[in-house]
């Protein structure tokens, strides 16, 4: 991908001169009121190094050729502290954007409306979800496992050049067939722009961004999902053997977290898998079936050069490996979405 100029980390002296120049420039002025701008800085010297890492995925059962894994699951209606407003969502946003992606691993997943269907008379009884056993829910879904969430916070704030959108939540599997746990979670994922950007430019442009708060709590959900699915096992492996599906071991791709491309740059995705099948690979919902080649025995390389106007936002990279009987195998990149830098416009004096 094209090199770009590292980040830089500014301290408030150098915060101020990067303001005040830029103002200058662009003439934007009238964003920083003179009143705010020391506590703009404030703000963001204050926010320097804060993220979310990795999420802490705790296991409690693994994937084996012996394990009598669960095959169905249902994603149970999330639920969510009562300081969180219904109007804002987090907790359904999270609950979509999760199934979504877990939707590629090797379970069979019963779809959300058919789920709310299902659990409509109760809830509409006033019967709280949570109070059910797990034989209940079993004979309610017909499925071999649930994930519960709970959302504890969500967020959603801007200050001056300083913005910030964070979820908070608990998920936990559970296998209904002998009510374990089979892993669970607590995480908080916090996306937010800082003064560790390359120019306040961007740090604008992401304040915008988080105006829209929908798109700012999705961006956080997926951002959370894809950290928690990491670290959950994945019986594809298994459900390839049993149903004959093209076996993939792995995919990876050459895109970097809160990386952003920009045209002519180029995505590159290898996957390994049986040999001597046709793989290919999607980007989202923007361009499927780029051709992949086999280099080496199992070994698939494909490639795609963004060109100008293409719009790839949060795309998720999927290899796809289709047998001779016409069988295909899916697995998603883990490592990050696809995303491309927008077109800058050039602001007005």
């Amino acid at each position: 991908m094209t090199q770009r100029p590292q980040n830089l980390i500014l301290n408030r002296h150098s915060l101020s001169k990067q303001l005040f120049k830029h103002q200058q420039v662009t003439g934007v002025r009238h964003y920083f009121p003179k009143e705010f701008r020391w506590l703009i800085g404030l703000v963001l010297i204050a926010f320097i190094g804060t993220g979310c890492g990795t999420a802490k995925v705790q296991v409690y059962q693994y994937v084996d050729a012996e394990t009598n894994y669960p095959r169905s699951v249902a994603i149970l209606p999330f639920s969510y502290d009562s300081e969180i407003a219904e109007g804002k969502r987090p907790h359904r946003i999270l609950r979509e954007v999760f199934f979504s992606f877990f939707s590629y691993l090797g379970y069979s997943d019963l779809p959300l409306d058919t789920i709310d269907r299902k659990v409509a008379p109760t809830i509409k009884a006033g019967v709280n979800l949570n109070d059910l056993s797990n034989s209940q829910l079993r004979e309610m879904l017909g499925t071999d496992a649930v994930i519960r969430g709970h959302v504890m916070n969500a967020t959603n704030f801007t200050a001056g050049i300083y913005a910030e959108t964070s979820i908070k939540a608990k998920l936990k599997m559970i296998n209904l067939r002998t009510d374990e746990v089979m892993w669970e979670t607590e995480h908080n994922e916090l996306n937010h722009s800082s003064i560790v950007m390359p120019a306040v430019i961007d740090l604008i442009r992401d304040q915008v961004d988080n105006f829209e708060v929908r798109e700012a709590y999705y961006k956080a959900a997926e951002s959370f999902t894809l950290k928690v699915l990491k670290q959950v096992p994945d019986p594809s492996s298994v459900r390839q053997n049993e149903v004959h599906l093209p076996r993939i071991e792995s995919i990876e791709a050459n895109i970097l977290g809160n990386s952003k491309l920009q045209p002519n740059d180029l995505i590159y995705v290898s996957m390994e898998g049986k040999s001597g099948l046709t793989a290919h690979f999607d980007i989202g919902s923007f361009k499927s079936h780029i051709a992949m080649k086999e280099v080496s025995p199992g070994l698939y390389t494909g490639s795609y050069r963004v060109k100008k106007g293409d719009i790839i936002d949060n795309a998720l990279i999927i290899g796809c490996l289709t047998s001779k009987q016409g069988l295909t195998a899916k697995k998603f990149y883990k490592g990050a979405m696809a995303v491309i830098e927008e077109a800058r416009l050039p602001v007005e004096n």
